[in-house]
């Protein structure tokens, strides 16, 4: 079972006592920090049910990586745009509803449920459903229910727009990425292409302007518009169907064109644990919870020798000549990390790169990072004695903060 870094497991039991006390607390960290691992390790203490949210597919994914690792069980699903054998969009489902004349829509049969009960992801799912000639997602809706009454001590993971649907039957909720649950999505129209498009539906009388009748009109037309090969390519119908979902809908002058903005909001459920996660939580959330803060890591106390690699003399120094220079610096057992602005640029041996990089490799190999990657404030890097830089002339700013340079 994975081990908790002595900092993370400081914060996990700070939270571990706010879960209890409270029942709702947040988690700021930086990414690459292991917010998903303190998690993973909060859940495997109290046990019990959880729904882990997110809006992110991958943010879901790598929150499964670290629940295996702390061995809780878990299944990771999806929404039914990844799911569908037909390729239907969200906007498709909101505008021709095409599952009640779906030729996979079938009952789902209890043993094939039964049979996927040690499924782990939806990709699972699908496979069985494609083979079985079934909807995927109403299998994997049927398999969740089955989880949930088989299993005492569960992790579902799914989009946090889902929550309403599952959340009372769960003891504890878990939302990663918790900024962009408050996040608006905006989406933008111009006056012009909606004109065009009333005129091409032959509607009259319709002042662009008003934002409200022009949602009313939209929401009426929909399945027409969706069912016109040409005004598809006029307005996206996402666009269109978020402009009519939206919260706040206005016209701005500015801009000649019609504003929707949907604010997805964050239904917490009253008598759950709820732990907010996020690098950034919003300040909604900082000034109606006690959150656990972790500060970004930004200084590498480095020794500069005499190689500065930059754009201007990269390319002297190509045909192999960077790997060979820093592989000589990489000699000595200094512990170095290597700053880049793309990991191609270098192959090294002895160093271990970012997409591979493993919570202990740090402070034990060399490491070869990104400026703007997964890691660029998350790893505490204060163990490592050198820093190579291969960059433009200019570092990113970013970088510069984390950097106190010694002789």
């Amino acid at each position: 079972m994975a081990v908790l870094r002595g900092d993370q497991l400081e914060v996990a039991n700070r939270l571990l006592a706010l879960l209890s006390e409270r029942g709702v607390a947040g988690l700021q960290a930086p990414t690459g920090w292991g917010k998903s691992f303190v998690a993973s390790f909060v859940i495997k203490s109290l046990g019990g049910k959880w729904v882990w949210t997110s809006s992110l597919i991958n943010a879901l994914t790598q929150a499964s990586r670290a629940l295996r690792e702390f061995g809780v069980r878990y299944f990771l699903s999806t929404g039914r745009e990844r799911l569908c054998l037909r390729g239907f969009r969200h906007s498709d489902f909101i505008i021709r509803k095409p599952c009640g004349f779906c030729q996979f829509n079938k009952p789902v049969p209890k043993p094939l449920v039964k049979a996927l009960i040690n499924a782990v992801d939806y990709g699972d799912v699908r496979e069985t459903a494609e083979q079985s000639q079934l909807c995927p997602y109403s299998l994997q809706e049927a398999l969740i229910k089955e989880l949930i009454s088989e299993h005492e001590d569960l992790v579902v993971l799914m989009n946090y727009s889902r929550l309403g649907k599952f959340a009372r039957k769960f003891n504890g909720v878990i939302i990663d990425e918790a900024h962009n649950a408050v996040i608006p999505r905006i989406v933008s129209i111009p006056r012009r292409s909606i004109e065009v498009l009333f005129n091409r539906l032959g509607v009259e009388g319709v002042d662009a302007k008003n934002a409200e009748l022009v949602k009313g009109v939209l929401s009426e037309l929909l399945l027409t518009i969706a069912m016109d090969g040409e005004t598809n390519e006029l307005i996206s119908l996402d666009d269109l169907v978020a402009i009519i979902e939206s919260s706040i809908a206005y016209f701005d002058l500015d801009s000649d064109s019609l504003i929707g903005v949907k604010f997805e909001g964050l239904e917490l459920p009253s008598d759950k644990r709820v732990l907010l996660m996020s690098a950034t939580l919003p300040p909604s959330i900082l000034s109606s919870m006690l959150v656990v803060k972790v500060e970004p890591n930004r200084v590498i106390r480095a020794v500069v020798g005499d190689l500065v690699m930059t754009a201007e003399n990269l390319e002297r120094l190509r045909g192999g000549e960077v790997t060979r220079r820093i592989n000589e610096l990489l000699s000595d057992g200094l512990p170095t990390v290597v700053f880049t602005t793309s990991s191609k640029e270098v192959f090294l041996e002895n160093a271990v790169y970012e997409d591979e990089l493993r919570r202990d490799d740090v402070c034990r190999r060399n490491l070869v990072l990104r400026f703007f990657g997964k890691y660029a404030e998350g790893v505490r890097l204060n163990c490592y004695k050198r820093v190579i830089l291969l960059t433009l002339p200019l570092l990113p700013s970013n970088v510069m903060r984390r950097l106190e340079v010694g002789d």
